[in-house]
């Protein structure tokens, strides 16, 4: 199997993936609308600085230039405030508490805001997440998302798409020119 395919099914995989995390999303903010405040402009969990892996990083690349074509002057700003000392707090694609890459933006975004389980080396597990959600009452056993069951296949994608699992700065992606490898 060629290079291109086993990149093509990353892509086609990580689409799934992506698509299942948003699922259980929704789920969890329709069994508990009043213990999740995730709502449009709350960026409380945008507010670090992270890498994704390559296959990630080329949805996120593609939405830049999409974001380039359709609107340069935020194109730049996103550009700019990579560098920025002022907005090193935050997600270096975050513009006026917006993701500039929202459609595309990579799977841990997707998942902040659900109380994950995530597990020590020692198998012990905890629930994490925002702490704006749930702070009244558990979440639902449902609404639980278990981390390993998104990161170990993302890292077998990651694999595939490049043969390393190279990892890629979002901030690095902010600044570049705008340059798509059709790759």
């Amino acid at each position: 199997m060629s290079e291109v395919d086993h990149r093509d099914q990353a892509a086609v995989a990580l689409v799934t993936l992506r698509k299942r995390v948003d699922d259980h999303f929704d789920a969890a903010l329709d069994r508990s609308p009043e213990q999740m405040q995730c709502r449009r402009g709350c960026a409380h969990c945008c507010h670090h600085r992270f890498g994704v892996f390559e296959v990630e990083a080329h949805r996120v690349r593609a939405a830049l230039v999409r974001l380039g074509r359709r609107d340069p002057e935020l194109r730049q700003r996103v550009r700019v405030q990579a560098d920025d000392p002022a907005t090193t707090d935050h997600c270096a694609l975050l513009v006026d508490d917006r993701c500039t890459v929202y459609e595309d933006r990579p799977l841990i975004c997707r998942t902040h805001g659900l109380p994950t389980i995530v597990r020590d080396d020692d198998g012990s597990a905890k629930v994490a997440g925002c702490p704006l959600n749930f702070t009244s009452a558990k979440p639902p056993n449902a609404s639980l998302l278990e981390l390993a069951a998104v990161n170990a296949p993302l890292s077998v994608m990651a694999r595939m798409w490049d043969g390393e699992g190279t990892r890629v700065d979002l901030a690095d992606l902010a600044r570049a020119v705008d340059v798509l490898d059709e790759a």
